[in-house]
């Protein structure tokens, strides 16, 4: 008989005497369901997890660990018949479980740990019993609390996999081509571990590895994108097309089923992947379930070689990062942040990035070491952390992830470095008004520096924290995940002489609204820190205090209930959108501009406004993409005449960003509206108050770049958006 694959510390073998003719069960762990004894009409059910030997066909750790979640239970009449309900109360976790297999049983004792509020001491004590041929029979779970022993739970053996769910995977017709799913064969690529087993791996063996049982839906929805000027998919897009699908579902919230859409490409062309951490406005998803969409893009320059069979190592790559992008995107809707944001940075894990590994650990390292797994502390979140941080629509995302207090937020950099992060901002910002925030990345050597220039945190190569007004810090992770490929920019070396700003990279970045709503929300002062990561480089910003003032008017006081709404917060974080279950938050935004039209507030809403009235906007409806929208350019405009006079007429470094930021709008809505002399006469007047308030050569050259030069500038529907312009500081 094989010993159990648990700590020789909690493992107490039988005496050799009861062990002839033992025929364990191949493995024990895995999920079990049963009820308390009770009979009344009001009782208790179990879903009890055990983590304690090898599962069968799976490669993966045994945590040694046991779990399970409580429920309420009670019979209901519906027409006639009775009909059992489940409500769920709470989960638990035993951390060290004492675990003595005999012959006949196994048995399982440890204090039991609740994941939330308060409980007088409680251990389980849990006995798993087999047949003579060795089939599992069930197992008996009884908890003492407090020192009173609680009625046992009698349950059902039920599958080797600690949670299920359901997976559908719908299409654009675009892209409705073989391969629809990836299949690899794990010796395919020369990269990889010498010892890696040789099999093959899909979606679901992925994470029936990790203890999920997924089922993906083997009828798929192909969604028609063929629809006139649709080249590109944005988030609004994205998260509408994840409504109107999600709107079939009617069990209720939350569950455990998640969505997928292979789409063509996203409107900034490098990026692969993308989970956008939103969900329902109304209908069968209710008030706001996170972690539940995403989307990959088969049209990026990743998947060129991608082919059903793949045959060269280009395409073998090719089909292995297919693999990777699904497995990695899905995994964010289990609440799982990117390795580097959970301080893990050489995590070897399907929830890392294979540059950002090599980066620090030398070329093809991680494919190298890889053994296509989660890591340990993400499967113990996975298998065992509470259900509302795990199951689709519970929790927000990153608030379960072993983030309570949030990792790297102390981060300091040494002296010596090659690069310096710098945060800068004006000092006040108005009440309800959207933060944004200048990220500046300086070189300090004397020889060019590469560096990736996508300081957005969407894109993972930044991390926030926001100290409030209250004291507590937070991690401010965006709603969205970008995964593409990095945008290279030169930093020139530290001037000596003559300063052109070349040695500079700046990027304003929107913060109003995160996972855990709107950041600055509240009256008072707030502490900003950033951390770069990238390419060997960790890089801690300055601390930047900025204060949020209290509201002026009794108008402002009772607008706020109305604009501290998911809906605005979800409009301002796609940058505009159209989607209908968002028309709430347009129109707080429409009426936020007209109410205080002129001031920051009012501009910064207009602004939104006209992002999302001054581009198409297309929907799914039939199965189809349609336009539900059409630009216009003149509205979108008309909203940012204010906005624009006011950045012309006050000067003010803090404000030279965001003035070319709203010129560059309106300089593609004026060659959407055919008016290209319109749009040549605002980048000049911006290159001139620009190059009086100071700003250096190569930020005037940049600017009169803005001038759009072909018919194809018209409309981001024309051609997916490039990587940005180098742009440097003033």
């Amino acid at each position: 008989m094989d010993t159990p694959n648990v700590p020789s510390t909690y493992y107490t073998p039988a005496p050799a005497s009861d062990l002839r003719g033992c025929r364990r069960p191949s493995a024990v762990s895995g999920r079990y369901e049963g009820f308390q004894s009770n009979a009344g009409p009001i009782g208790s059910a179990l879903d009890l997890r055990l983590d304690i030997d090898a599962r069968n066909g799976v490669e993966s750790p045994v945590m040694n660990k046991v779990s399970g979640d409580l429920y309420s239970t009670r019979f209901v009449k519906v027409a006639g018949v009775n009909q059992l309900v489940k409500t769920y109360v709470e989960s638990w976790i035993v951390d060290t479980p004492l675990v003595t297999f005999t012959d006949t049983d196994v048995h399982i004792v440890g204090t039991v740990r609740y994941w939330k509020g308060t409980h007088p001491a409680t251990t389980v004590d849990i006995v798993v019993s087999w047949s003579h041929d060795g089939a599992v029979t069930g197992a008996v779970a009884m908890f003492t609390s407090g020192g009173i022993l609680g009625q046992p739970y009698a349950c059902s053996y039920r599958s080797e996999a600690f949670r299920d769910m359901n997976l559908e995977l719908d299409y654009c017709s675009s892209v409705d081509i073989e391969p629809k799913v990836p299949v690899y064969n794990s010796h395919a690529h020369t990269s990889r571990p010498a010892d890696l087993p040789n099999r093959t791996i899909t979606i679901e063996s992925s994470y029936a590895d990790a203890g999920i049982a997924v089922t993906i839906d083997p009828v798929h929805t192909v969604i028609d994108d063929t629809a006139a000027g649709f080249a590109s998919w944005n988030v609004g897009e994205l998260h509408d097309a994840m409504e109107t699908s999600f709107g079939k579902y009617n069990s209720g919230w939350p569950a455990w089923n998640m969505w997928g859409i292979q789409a063509g490409i996203f409107d900034t062309a490098g990026v692969g992947g993308i989970m956008f951490d939103a969900a329902a406005g109304f209908g069968g998803a209710g008030r706001g379930p996170d972690r539940q969409g995403f989307a990959v893009f088969r049209n990026h320059s990743w998947f060129t070689n991608l082919v059903s069979n793949p045959v060269t190592q280009d395409q073998v790559w090719a089909m292995r990062h297919f693999l990777y992008t699904w497995v990695h995107e899905a995994g964010h809707a289990f609440n799982f942040l990117h390795a580097w944001d959970k301080a893990r940075p050489d995590s070897l894990s399907w929830m890392n990035y294979d540059w950002k590994y090599d980066q620090r650990n030398g070329p093809d390292s991680f494919w190298g070491n890889f053994r296509f797994r989660f890591d340990d502390d993400e499967l113990l979140h996975m298998r065992h952390g509470d259900r509302a941080s795990v199951i689709m629509g519970g929790d927000p995302w990153a608030s379960g992830g072993h983030l309570e207090s949030p990792a790297g937020a102390m981060t300091v950099s040494g002296p010596g470095s090659d690069v310096e992060l710098t945060l800068s901002a004006k000092d006040h910002f108005d009440y309800m008004e959207p933060v944004s925030i200048e990220f500046r990345l300086r070189n300090t050597t004397d020889v060019p520096v590469m560096v990736d220039g996508r300081l957005d945190p969407r894109f993972g190569n930044t991390t926030v924290y926001v100290q409030k007004p209250n004291g507590t810090v937070i991690l401010h992770e965006s709603v969205v995940c970008f995964y593409g490929l990095p945008e290279m920019v030169t930093l020139a070396p530290a001037p000596v002489g003559d300063d052109d700003g070349s040695d500079r990279f700046s990027q304003l970045v929107q913060l109003a609204y995160g996972v855990e709503g709107f950041a600055f929300d509240e009256p008072g002062q707030y502490l900003v820190r950033a951390i770069y990561s990238t390419d060997g480089i960790v890089q801690a910003s300055n601390t930047l205090p900025l204060r949020v003032g209290f509201p002026v008017t009794r108008e402002e006081d009772r607008f706020a209930p109305e604009f501290f709404t998911r809906e605005v917060g979800l409009t301002l974080a796609f940058e505009g959108s159209m989607s209908p279950y968002l028309e709430r938050g347009l129109n707080a935004l429409t009426e936020a501009a007209e109410r205080f039209g002129g001031e920051p507030l009012g501009v910064k809403a207009a602004t939104a406004v006209a992002q999302s009235v001054g581009d198409d906007f297309y929907r799914r409806k039939d199965e189809k993409m349609v336009k539900h929208h059409s630009a216009d350019p003149q509205r979108a405009l008309a909203l940012t005449d204010a906005g624009l006079a006011g950045y012309q007429q006050h000067a003010g470094a803090a404000s030279n960003l965001a003035y070319r930021g709203l010129v560059e709008l309106r300089t593609e809505l004026h060659a959407k509206a055919d008016n290209s002399a319109a749009a040549k006469s605002e980048v000049e007047t911006l290159a001139k108050d620009l190059g009086t308030r100071g700003a250096n050569s190569t930020v005037l050259a940049q600017v009169r770049e803005l001038i759009p030069s072909t018919p194809a500038a018209r409309s981001r529907r024309a051609a997916p958006r490039k990587p940005a312009k180098k742009s440097s500081d003033g």
